[in-house]
């Protein structure tokens, strides 16, 4: 309900009323048909269909997730580097990217996004080079083939269980055959990654915003964080280190560029994209924004 005498001045509305509506497509329907005035996550095939209305407006905005593949570097055959290599170059990202998540999504070259401090955008994403990676993993000693184990969960990421099966396919033409371990109960597959307990690799969705706890929990070996999956190396636990003692933020920031490049290098993730955010407005609700940590700015 409204407060008339908030100090900035009585908010537009009278009230919100906030509705949990599970399905995308119901929640789309019911914009379109006038019954709510804003939703959240406009699945993919169904955007247009909001941004062409000329009684709706579509809100696109950069997410700070990042959509990976954690690998395993203590054990098994990821804890070759070439062969993590490999598994980068043999995907082809641009397929995987516009079957699930759009054109507004963008392609990872390392364990950030560009609203990551120590993003470098200098850094390209692994091209899709089936050749390469072959000869990496020949390199490796597995020229006469490889077996991988992905574990997956069957939500966040949603697209988990389709996503493994596309990559399953670009493996196999260089010889890879994928195992595809599905995992139903959302917070038990967390805690199995956090106990470090995966296969090969793992599908994960990367969140915080925050580099600092981003690279320090995921990548320094000396700090072994909850989501930290056996990745040893020292200059870039001595680059995080420096950084997190760095009072300047451009300094700082460049510290963090020299850990972002050696981890593109290393590969300890199999990196993939990071979605965008969309969110459908109705007429009342035309002066709404939507920032990029999905938080809703009233007008």
């Amino acid at each position: 309900a409204r407060f008339d005498r908030y100090w900035a001045g009585s908010p537009p509305f009278e009230r919100i009323v906030w509705e949990k509506e599970a399905d995308g497509h119901q929640r789309v329907a019911r914009l379109l048909a006038g019954e709510v005035d804003l939703v959240s996550k406009v699945p993919l095939p169904v955007r247009s269909l909001v941004a062409e209305r000329a009684q709706t407006t579509l809100h696109v905005a950069q997410d700070s997730v990042c959509v990976a593949f954690l690998c395993n570097a203590q054990r098994g055959v990821c804890a070759d580097r070439r062969v993590r290599q490999a598994l980068n170059y043999a995907l082809d990202r641009e397929r995987l990217m516009r079957a699930f998540v759009g054109d507004d999504a963008e392609l990872l070259a390392g364990p950030l996004t560009r609203l990551h401090l120590g993003y470098d955008p200098a850094v390209a994403p692994y091209p899709y080079d089936p050749a390469r990676a072959q000869a990496l993993l020949n390199e490796a000693g597995y020229g006469d083939g490889m077996q991988l184990v992905l574990d997956i969960p069957n939500t966040l990421p949603d697209e988990a269980p389709h996503l493994a099966a596309l990559m399953a396919d670009d493996y196999r033409a260089i010889g890879i055959t994928t195992a595809i371990r599905t995992f139903p109960d959302r917070p038990a597959y967390a805690e199995m990654v956090k106990a470090k307990q995966i296969d090969d690799a793992c599908c994960f969705d990367s969140s915080p915003l925050s580099t600092f706890r981003t690279l320090r929990e995921k990548f320094h070996s000396g700090i072994r964080g909850p989501w930290w999956q056996g990745y040893a190396n020292a200059e870039v636990d001595t680059l995080l280190d420096q950084a997190q003692r760095t009072v300047d933020r451009f300094v700082r920031q460049q510290v963090y560029r020299r850990a972002y490049r050696i981890l593109h290098e290393d590969a300890p993730w199999i990196f993939l994209y990071s979605p965008s955010l969309a969110w459908g407005a109705g007429p009342r609700a035309a002066g709404l924004g939507v920032s990029y940590d999905a938080v809703i700015q009233l007008p």
